[in-house]
Parts: C-alpha cells; structure tokens; sequence
C-alpha cells in the first residue's frame, strides 16, 4: 500500500505539467505577461521561510490584483509577442503590479499587531464578562465566595 501512495505523489507533479505545460503554451502572451508581473511574488516567496507560506500567499494575492492592470491592456489588443512587449512597456501596469505587491507586504506585516489588539480586547470583554459574574454570585451567594477555604487550599 505504501508504494501505491509514492506512485501517487509522484504522478500528481506530473499530471500537473501535463495538463499546465500546454495551456501555457496556448495562451503564451498571458502566460508571459503574467509571469513577468507576478516577480515580486517569487521575490516573496523566495524570502518566506515559513510553512505555510503566508507572506507568499499575501503578496502573490495582491500582486496577481494588481497585474490585473497588465491583463486588461494585453486583452483589449490582438495577441501576439508585440502586444507583450507592449504591454510590459507600460508604466502604469508596473506601478499596478508593484502597488499590489507592496500592499500584500504592508497588510503582512501590519497583521500581527491587529491580532495583538483584537485577541487584547477580547481579554478584557472576557475578564470584564467574569467580573460581572463573580458580582452576581456574590450577591447570591455571600462573599465567602471569593474566599479561599482551607480545605481546597490543602489539596
């Protein structure tokens, strides 16, 4: 069973380029211009040393946004090798794809300390919430609540 799973691992990168490899072909201008423009992606990905890759997903989703840009001049004029060269040559396309990305990069690095104060305030409505219902059993129950018993500070 276990060479079943390696012949299946093995076939899936291959099946991927089979299938990849001529659709890329077929559609070579966008291809082209695509990965030209998703650069700043493979400089990410590059850098990324973590598992799941976040940084690389961030940026290369953003940055695919911005090339956007890059499509939408290769589609609206006949294809070929000069409408690529055409459309790389486009300033406002590379400023597109190069906001993108750095908005990908911003939005990574600003993550952190928006979790930092979502997960802070959702402390205090938690030790606020217990607050209250320590109140309330105070008041049903007496403070000897709240007191330590020498019992249960025995065990």
């Amino acid at each position: 069973m276990s060479a079943m799973g390696q012949t299946e691992f093995t076939l899936r990168p291959k099946l991927v380029l089979l299938l990849a490899v001529p659709l890329a072909l077929v559609f070579l201008p966008t291809t082209a211009v695509v990965t030209t423009g998703m650069i700043p992606t493979l400089v990410a990905l590059v850098i990324d040393g973590s598992s799941r890759r976040y940084l690389t997903i961030t940026v290369g989703g953003l940055n695919l946004v911005g090339c956007a840009y890059f499509l939408h001049l290769l589609w609206s004029m006949p294809q070929g090798v000069s409408a690529v060269l055409l459309v790389l040559g486009s300033s406002y396309g590379w400023l597109c794809a190069l906001i993108g990305a750095g908005c990908g990069w911003m939005l990574f690095l600003a993550m952190p300390s928006v979790v930092r104060s979502v997960a802070g305030a959702q402390a205090k409505i938690r030790l606020f919430r217990l607050n209250r219902e320590m109140e309330r059993m105070v008041e049903d129950w007496g403070p000897e609540v709240t007191t330590r018993s020498d019992a249960a500070g025995n065990r």
